[in-house]
């Protein structure tokens, strides 16, 4: 039988790392996949790691035995559209010198926008035939942080994007710089907004809102936010944040001032997200709705962008986060790269796309380390759990994305007053904010929830019309993020919340997902034994058997550890071998110095580079400097010592600062009036912080071509240029931003 696969993975060095891998029946057209992100293999959360693993796991699905069975890899690109060192002032990775090493012909790899993976993965798995699709996230291809598309049959059309001053950017800045919340925690800020809501003027967060922008360039400064010189130095890390802020170091999140920045932020994520799908509806007229990208992580958002939008019905990918690029990658390429494939040679049905572990598996580690086990039975399931049992459930293919969905979850009671605190002080080992999802009987959905959906994948947040009777699953502001459940999607998840639906009259159980704090979900029947030991939890689900913790005090968590740890090894090495022209070490570490260095370079160096060169070209032209007062004058700083400025000109953008507060004096003719610049050669547009916004302020006065900006996608400012001689500096950079009080 011929089949096409498609491989889709990210090109850069990301926290979801992962990989997909699509096969195409080349006779029926069917389409078969598996998809894994690469935290769950090696237990390391958000590790930036090359997914050799999950790379490794998908060919494993489908027994291949190398990668020339692939037909094409296909993946994104983010600063510069190139496979190799897409980000150039990025420090020189692991992940970088393993994509030199892959054994995959460059020739069959296809690089496509960030927003359009995103698109793809969304949309090709929804069941519109048409549909307006957003996506909003913290940065993609070029830096765009929202895009409009509209999907037709397999076609997908960008209508607008947006770039650098996005919600995703300042959700994220506020979560890492005032709340510390680390890779990943945005979820945290979501779960902690509610507790703020009476708490009053805390940051001052000023958005512009105009069709497609929701522009927070008053409160964060743009891209690139991170690059090799914070790498080295941590003084030269960028402060994104542009108005005086506090920095939670105390994990002292419930203070009224941390509570209240995390409503802030969390209202301004919600009134973007409205603005936006009005904006959308009117510009794609569709009753349908696909959403994607890491702000669509953001489930309360959703909801309100649903009930105050004209979009009828919604559809949000499980994994619409940075783990979902690889599968939209893929998709894009088996929809786009052959012929005769529908939309309905594609069963997306639930979010499961790992691997399945057999029967076979689980006994066989069961009898290796002597754990007593029975068979499981629904019934005494949903008894434990209305007994306040506590139950981890490891039970076929892993769920796709950062939401338990069942197959490796948590399950209590959510009827329970104390179960909450409990799960998350002596379970799971964190935040006692942190909110529960229910997982409910589809069918008896409305009565519970203000939901008129399914919501399958717990991205939508709704009011609860029954709180007092699941509180331990309801947040402090009586919403939940619920699960709907049904006999398709996991029968047997079903059946344990029928059971206990005729037990205790209650149709809804507790999910959260299997882990503890600081680790990835399990995926593996071994994982999940670890946890289960680690938690402390009562019962242990491994596919068709049950675990009863007091059967198994014997086990010692130290022994599991290091056989897990030996696997891991033992697998990443095969790994290598397979997918991997010989490493080497030294090697690696010449080529590190090798590009650090010129990173280092491009960060500094690149634009003032830039404007000289074309400046010498252009020594006889009259040219306009264009931006604010206090980049134009440092720009000025170092151009008069090397240039006669009397053919120079300046234009001052809108009486705005890029950083200082006070204005300068710079020795150019002022021009007053913005339409004399069709007079001149050229406008070299001198800020850096509004670029674009400027260049789309001129591109109806002057052509073009007779634009010419500084900055790319990937240096600092010429202000950070002048004040960084030193990289190893003890002093905090100036341009870090306002004053950080330390709480």
């Amino acid at each position: 039988m011929s089949y096409k696969y498609f491989l889709g993975i990210q090109s850069y060095a990301n926290a979801d790392s992962g990989a997909s891998l699509i096969r195409v029946n080349q006779k029926t057209k069917k389409i078969d996949y598996v998809c894994i992100s690469e935290e769950r293999l090696i237990r390391k959360k958000h590790p930036y790691t090359f997914p050799l693993n999950s790379i490794k796991y998908c060919l494993d699905y489908f027994d291949l035995k190398d990668l020339r069975k692939v037909d094409y890899l296909i993946s994104d690109w983010i600063k510069i559209k190139r496979w190799h060192r897409s980000g150039p002032s990025y420090n020189y990775s692991e992940f970088d010198y393993f994509k030199e090493k892959f054994k995959f012909n460059e020739k069959k790899i296809i690089q496509i926008d960030h927003h359009l993976a995103h698109a793809a993965s969304v949309f090709y798995t929804s069941k519109f035939k048409e549909s307006a699709i957003l996506i909003v996230d913290g940065i993609g291809s070029d830096l765009e942080t929202t895009s409009f598309f509209k999907g037709i049959g397999k076609k997908i059309t960008r209508v607008k994007k947006y770039r650098e001053f996005g919600i995703g950017t300042a959700y994220a800045s506020v979560t890492n710089h005032i709340l510390n919340f680390g890779t990943g925690g945005e979820g945290k800020t979501m779960g902690l907004a509610p507790y703020g809501k009476k708490y009053k003027n805390k940051i001052n967060i000023d958005i512009k809102f105009k069709d497609i922008e929701t522009d927070f360039s008053k409160f964060i400064k743009r891209n690139p936010l991170s690059d090799i010189l914070n790498q080295i130095n941590s003084n030269l890390r960028v402060d994104p944040i542009k108005v005086p802020h506090k920095f939670c170091k105390n994990k002292n999140h419930l203070n009224k001032y941390f509570s209240g920045v995390a409503y802030d932020i969390q209202n301004a994520a919600e009134v973007s997200m409205v603005h936006l799908g009005k904006e959308l509806y009117k510009t794609v007229k569709s009753k349908n709705l696909c959403l994607a990208g890491g702000v669509a992580l953001n489930s309360v958002a959703n909801k309100k962008l649903l009930d105050k939008s004209n979009f009828k019905n919604i559809f949000v990918f499980p994994a619409c986060s940075d783990a979902g690029i690889s599968f939209g990658a893929a998709l894009w390429g088996a929809f786009n790269l052959i012929k005769g494939v529908r939309r309905n040679d594609l069963l997306f049905n639930n979010a499961y796309t790992g691997r399945n572990y057999s029967n076979t598996e689980v006994i066989k580690i069961l009898k290796k380390f002597n754990i007593n086990y029975s068979q499981k039975d629904n019934h005494e399931i949903a008894k434990h759990i209305s007994n306040q049992k506590i139950i981890g459930r490891c039970v076929g293919r892993s769920e796709y994305g950062p939401r338990a969905l069942g197959n490796r979850s948590i399950l209590a009671d959510a009827r329970s007053k104390n179960m909450r605190d409990h799960l998350n002080l002596k379970v799971k080992h964190r935040e006692i904010f942190r909110p529960f999802a229910p997982v409910i009987l589809e069918e008896k959905n409305k009565e519970y929830f203000d939901l008129k959906q399914s919501s399958p994948f717990m991205l939508l947040v709704a009011k609860s019309y029954k709180s007092s009777k699941i509180p331990s699953a309801i947040h402090v502001d009586k919403t939940a993020r619920v699960q709907t459940i049904n006999q398709n999607q996991n029968s047997d998840l079903y059946h344990i919340v029928k059971n206990f639906y005729k037990i205790t009259n209650v149709p809804v159980i507790l999910n959260t997902s299997f882990n503890d704090a600081g680790e990835p979900i399990v995926e593996t029947p071994l994982d999940a034994i670890i946890c289960f030991i680690q938690t402390k939890l009562d019962y242990l689900i491994l596919n068709d058997v049950i675990i009863d913790r007091k059967e198994n005090q014997h086990l010692k968590l130290e022994i599991l550890k290091k056989y897990r740890e030996d696997n891991i090894k033992k697998y990443e090495n095969l790994a290598k071998q397979k997918l991997l022209i010989k490493v080497n070490k030294s090697e690696f570490i010449r080529k590190k110095k090798y590009h650090d260095h010129k990173a280092i370079y491009y960060s500094i160096h690149n634009s003032k580079e830039k404007i000289l060169n074309f400046l010498k070209q252009n020594k006889n032209k009259q040219i306009v400097f264009l931006g604010t007062n206090d980049h134009t004058f440092f720009l000025m700083k170092f151009l008069v010592k090397k240039f006669n400025t009397k053919n120079f000109r300046y234009f001052e953008f809108e009486k705005r600062n890029d950083f200082f507060e006070n204005r300068k004096t710079i020795s150019l003719k002022k021009i007053k009036k913005i339409d004399a610049l069709k007079k001149y050669d050229y406008v070299v547009i001198s800020s850096f912080e509004y670029q674009s916004s400027i260049k789309n302020k001129i591109k109806n006065i002057i052509n073009n071509k007779k634009i010419f900006e500084i900055y790319d996608t990937s240096s600092r400012s010429i202000i950070d240029s002048y004040y960084i001689k030193n990289i190893y500096t003890k002093k905090k950079l100036l341009m870090n931003g306002p004053k950080t009080k330390i709480v």
